[in-house]
């Protein structure tokens, strides 16, 4: 019994101590899983335009799962986890609802590989526009600031 209190202790710590990753961070794995899974130069350029539409290819979906395994928000058990998806988007300038993402982060029913599963939900997400990039508040100054001398 001791142990088991010991080990949920553990656990609990471990899940307290994640925090989301920075910017640069992203960047860094971003490069090494574009390595990592040998994802063509035009793919590359379609991920970087957020172009979900079409089949990318095995290289484009196991690249997400990447990111998501390497930013410590996906795993492949579970997919991705709801909160620290949240966090991490929030924190690098994305507009998200909790309740969108949990439209888009759903269990493998299809019993599809991991990659295609992790790049599905991804995909939700895009697709459906239920995450936005943040106005910066310096170029809504610059807008003001122009509607102000019309």
């Amino acid at each position: 019994m001791k142990f088991f209190i010991v080990l949920c202790a553990v656990i609990a710590m471990a899940a307290a101590q994640w925090t989301p990753k920075s910017k640069e961070e992203l960047l860094k794995f971003r490069e090494e899983c574009f390595k990592s899974e040998n994802v063509p130069q035009a793919v590359i350029e379609k991920l970087n335009n957020r172009q979900y539409d079409e089949d990318l290819g095995q290289e484009a979906r196991c690249y997400i799962r990447c990111i998501g395994l390497k930013s410590e928000i996906w795993d492949d058990t579970n997919g991705y986890d709801l909160e620290r998806s949240y966090q991490n988007l929030i924190s690098t300038g994305f507009e998200v609802s909790k309740e969108n993402l949990q439209k888009c982060i759903t269990p493998n029913t299809d019993n599809d590989d991991k990659c295609t599963w992790a790049a599905k939900n991804l995909k939700c997400l895009w697709t459906n526009k239920y995450v936005t990039k943040k106005q910066k508040i310096i170029k809504n100054i610059f807008t003001l600031n122009k509607l102000c001398l019309l």
